[in-house]
This record gives C-alpha cells, structure tokens and sequence, in this order.
C-alpha cells in the first residue's frame, strides 16, 4: 500500500505572474488536509501571494536559489519533461530538499530577478508534476483571472487603486503528460501559458454587462474547452477548466457564481 504524506502548504511568489490579479493578493485554500507517514515528510509548494510587504526570509534561501538555478543549463527548455524532471528529483528525499528549496526561493524572489520566470513557470510546473506524480494525482494548473475597470478617484487602506467593476475567477486546469520523453520543457510551459493568457484575454473581451448579466461560467468553461482542444497534442492533454468561485462587483453590488 502506497504511504501517504503529510502536505505542508508553504506560501510562494512564484505562481502570482500567472494569475493577472491587480491589486488583489488573496489566494483559495487548497488541499489543506493532512495525512500521516512513518517515513519522509513532503511538501508541497502551491500558488499564493506575491510582493508580500514582509516576507519571512529563510536563512537558506541563498543556498536554495543557487540549488535551483543550477538546473537553467543552456538548452534546458529543449529537454524532455521525463529528462528535466527526473534531473530535479529522482527520490523521495531529493524531493523533498528540491520542494523545499523552492518554498525557500519563493519566500524572497522579486518580480525584477533576472529569473524570475524561470521560477515562475518551470520550476514551479515541475515541482507540482513531481508532487502529483509522488502523491498519485493528477497534474492540475492553477488559472485565476481577472477584469477591473472603471477606476475610483481614491485608494484603498493599502493604497492601491479601487475599481467600481472588478470580476475575479478562480479555477484549476487539469493536464496529462501522456509521453513525458516526448514532450519537451519548451512545450509543456508555452502550452500551460498561453492557455491562461488566452483566458485571460477573453475574460478582458467581454463587457461588464456580459459577465455581470450572462451566465459567465458557462462563457468560460465552453471558451476553456475550445483552447483546451487547440493546445492539446496526441502527448500531452488539456481540459476544460474547473471553474469554483466568481466573484463580481459592480458599483457596490457583490455576486458570487
């Protein structure tokens, strides 16, 4: 029988790029249960805030970047899913020194780091597939989304801007690398991308009045379904998006979806 693992949820910068949320810095609680083992503790580095005002810095960070970094060898994005993960973490002790060696770099990495989008995109890919791949779930990719318009003449209590409209999705897509030796680093991250950018996109396409007064979900799960079909190859698969919360304001009227 498979040993189960506790799941340590550490907050990490590396993910916010992705989520095109202005303003915003909260996150959806995710998986947070825990289960027991009598072996390796490992866990698992999942999306939440970034350009905290006071991050905690470890004192290892240092050495967890430099750990990190190492794997940007020249032509890396040309290596395999199979090749590039394996080299990052082949058992579960390596695994769990490479999660928390990105928890670690996570914890103090600016959005002005030369490798910021390394992080951002490869490793933390990687590092969720590693995960997943351990625990035996599925791959799943973290899109929330945003559109704000129609901004006030004042700001918040944290002095950033306030908007009469704003609309903010949350939603997880799910992937199968069905060939990993196939499939390169390139291709896994280009395909991950602009999958959101396209979302994001059309989420920016439509009018307050369609997302407010349609049935914006069902909009956005037919739209995920179409790039999910384009971007999908006989090696590795997209879904439609699981869309779990909606959250609309418009001129002081909150809707939830």
């Amino acid at each position: 029988m498979k040993k189960s693992l506790p799941i340590i949820f550490a907050a990490l910068v590396m993910v916010s790029a992705l989520t095109g949320c202005v303003g915003r810095n909260s996150s959806p609680e995710q998986n947070n249960a825990t289960v027991q083992s009598s072996e390796t503790i490992i866990s698992q580095p999942v999306a939440s805030t970034i350009g905290a005002s006071s991050p905690t810095i470890s004192p290892n960070a240092s050495a967890a970047y430099e750990k990190l970094i190492a794997y940007k060898t020249e032509g890396y994005e040309k290596q395999s899913i199979a090749d590039f993960n394996e080299a990052l973490a082949s058992t579960p002790d390596e695994l769990t020194e490479f999660l928390a060696a990105v928890a670690d770099v996570g914890s103090t990495i600016s959005h002005d780091d030369e490798n910021y989008d390394f992080f951002n995109t490869t490793i933390s890919f990687s590092s969720h597939e590693l995960y997943c791949e351990h625990m035996g779930e599925e791959f799943t990719f973290h899109m929330p989304l945003s559109k704000q318009s129609r901004p006030c003449d004042y700001l918040d209590e944290d002095g950033e801007t306030v908007y009469d409209f704003t609309c903010f999705v949350e939603a997880d897509v799910a992937y199968s690398i069905n060939a990993p030796k196939l499939v390169t680093v390139a291709e896994r991250d280009k395909a991950l991308l602009t999958l959101k950018e396209e979302m994001q996109n059309y989420l920016n396409g439509l009018s307050e009045t369609e997302i407010a007064s349609s049935d914006i979900k069902k909009m956005l799960k037919t739209k995920s379904a179409e790039l999910a079909n384009s971007l999908s190859t006989k090696n590795m698969k997209l879904s439609p998006c699981d869309i779990y919360m909606i959250e609309i304001h418009n001129a002081g009227t909150e809707i939830t979806k």
